[in-house]
């Protein structure tokens, strides 16, 4: 039997500033005049307010202080000067991937309750992406959700998405498993003409976006093991005795959900995408590798890029 991993890289932006500040206590009020009115507004030792290039655009102001929000019962303060900007563009994706050691069998499952039954419930935290699995395999149903508590055995998630109304109520076989989806490598084990080994993802989107999103995916290189490259699946399915890889998206924003698709080099692939804005919008991403008696052995590897883009 012949090793195979999959490597998922997450690309991530983002600058920080670190910035010793003497505070200066002081009372900010909106400033009008008959004609003219500044709603937000602040003192602060630099910053550009907008910069921008071909491709992004950037609003920054350094010397902010206490910024973020409070809440009381009745009351609620946004301070800052760029909390005033809720109208621009914000885009946000997160991306879990199946920790195969964090794995429960699970014996009940509700979809309009929220929740799942498992025999191993202390592996889970609220916070948690989780994966349920039914008959684990190349034609497995998934349903992924955000741990909100886990009280006893039972875990309750904030929303299912995937195919969760697909799921039985009891699950009927004996590869139905619960993953916890925190992790960044995909790993599809060891391999043989006779297995059907698979790997979820869970990408969450949050924007406001008015148009809506799209995400994509694109391989660094191929899976490959030194000069051995794995077959891509051409004919929209990996079938176990061939050898085939590739992904198949599933949810209700998923792109070309049903179909497994190959992952790109040259160009990209859309696995998830939406015309409006985005909440906590969710799709399961499933890795799946067939191998057939001529594919060579080795370690297999691969690099996947996830890219958010707002339609704007």
């Amino acid at each position: 039997m012949t090793h195979r991993a999959l490597y998922i890289r997450k690309q991530w932006g983002g600058l920080l500033f670190i910035v010793l500040l003497l505070s200066i206590p002081m009372m900010a009020v909106a400033m009008t005049s008959t004609n003219y009115g500044i709603t937000w507004d602040s003192i602060n030792i630099g910053g550009v307010d907008v910069s921008t290039s071909t491709n992004y655009l950037l609003r920054d102001t350094i010397g902010e202080h206490a910024i973020g929000v409070s809440t009381s019962t009745n009351y609620q303060i946004s301070a800052g000067y760029r909390v005033g900007e809720s109208g621009a563009p914000r885009l946000s994706l997160q991306i879990g991937t199946q920790q195969n050691a964090i794995q429960s069998v699970w014996t009940a499952f509700s979809s309009a309750g929220r929740t799942v039954t498992v025999t191993t419930s202390t592996l889970f935290s609220a916070g948690d992406f989780i994966a349920v699995i039914e008959n684990q395999g190349f034609a497995q149903i998934v349903a992924v959700g955000k741990v909100t508590s886990v009280v006893g055995q039972v875990i309750t998630v904030d929303a299912w998405d995937g195919a969760p109304g697909s799921l039985s109520a009891t699950p009927s076989g004996g590869d139905d498993f619960v993953y916890r989806l925190n992790g960044s490598t995909a790993s599809l084990g060891m391999q043989s003409i006779v297995t059907e080994n698979t790997a979820v993802t869970v990408t969450d989107v949050v924007s406001n976006a008015s148009n809506g999103y799209t995400v994509s995916v694109q391989g660094t290189d191929y899976l490959r093991s030194g000069a051995n490259i794995m077959q891509s699946v051409s004919d929209g399915a990996v079938t176990v005795g061939s050898e085939e890889y590739g992904i198949q998206s599933v949810g209700t924003h998923a792109f070309g959900s049903g179909t497994d698709v190959a992952i790109p080099v040259v160009t990209t692939q859309t696995v998830q995408q939406s015309s409006t804005s985005a909440s906590d919008d969710r799709v399961a991403v499933i890795y799946k590798l067939a191998v057939s008696p001529s594919t060579p052995t080795g370690n297999y590897s691969q690099q996947v890029v996830y890219r958010l883009t707002g339609n704007f």
